[in-house]
C-alpha cells in the first residue's frame, strides 16, 4: 500500500500514541497489553508496598498515580464486552489486596477491599470516564471528524435525515462505544448530548 508516495506496510496490529490498535477493532489486545505493563510497574513497587512505614494513603495514592494510570491509559474508547471487564476488575483487586496485606485464604470480599481503600470500582471509574468524553467530544466544533462522525449517531437516535444509501454490514452487531455509554448514565445519550452543547455555548447546565 502506498500513501503519499511512501510504502505502508500491511499489518495486523499496530501501536498508535501508546495504544495497541488491531485490525479486528477490539480492545482485548490493548487491554491485555496494559494490564502487563501495570502489572510490571506493581512488581518494581514491591519494596513499596512492603514497606511498613509507609501509610496505606500513601501506598494508594502511589498506586493511582504509577499503577492505575498505566493500567487505563486510553481506556475510556475501549468498547468492553463482560468478560473483558471481568478481567480488567480482576487487576485491581490483586493490587489492593497485596497492599493491604490479605492473603488468599482470608476470604475477605472484593467489595470489603474497595471499602477499606476508599476507592471505587473500575466500572465505575470508566463510566464516569466516558461519559466525561462524551461531553467533552459533543462540544468540539462541528467541522471536527470525531464530532461529526458522534453526531450523525445522534441524528439518527432523533430520526432526523441522513445517509439512506448506508447499509449495516452482514452478522451480528458489534458491541459500540456508545451502547456503554447508555449503562453509565441514566440520561439518555440525547439529553446527554444537549447537556454537553448547552454548556459550549454557555447555556443552562441542569
Amino acid at each position: 500500500m502506498s500513501v503519499d508516495g511512501n510504502t505502508v506496510e500491511s499489518v495486523n496490529s499496530f501501536v498508535y500514541l501508546g495504544s495497541l490498535q488491531s485490525l479486528d477493532g477490539q480492545c482485548r489486545p490493548d487491554l491485555t497489553c496494559r494490564i502487563g505493563l501495570a502489572c510490571a510497574v506493581m512488581t518494581s513497587l514491591k519494596r513499596i508496598w512492603g514497606d511498613k512505614c509507609l501509610t496505606l494513603n500513601t501506598k494508594l495514592r502511589i498506586y493511582q498515580t504509577l499503577v492505575l494510570s498505566v493500567l487505563l491509559y486510553a481506556a475510556d474508547t475501549w468498547t468492553l464486552l463482560s468478560a473483558d471487564m471481568r478481567t480488567l476488575d480482576a487487576f485491581p483487586q490483586k493490587c489492593l489486596r497485596q497492599l493491604l496485606g490479605i492473603k488468599w485464604y482470608d476470604r475477605v470480599r472484593n467489595d470489603e477491599v474497595l471499602q477499606r481503600t476508599g476507592l471505587t470500582s473500575l466500572s465505575n471509574l470508566l463510566s464516569r470516564r466516558r461519559i466525561s468524553v462524551f461531553g467533552h467530544v459533543a462540544r468540539l466544533d462541528n467541522v471536527t471528524l470525531v464530532n461529526m462522525a458522534l453526531q450523525l449517531h445522534i441524528n439518527v437516535l432523533l430520526n432526523r435525515p441522513f445517509d439512506r444509501t448506508w447499509r449495516r454490514p452482514p452478522g451480528r452487531p458489534r458491541n459500540k462505544w456508545v451502547d456503554q455509554l447508555r449503562n453509565d448514565s441514566t440520561r439518555p445519550i440525547v439529553d446527554l448530548w444537549k447537556r454537553a452543547v448547552d454548556r459550549r455555548h454557555g447555556g443552562a447546565t441542569t
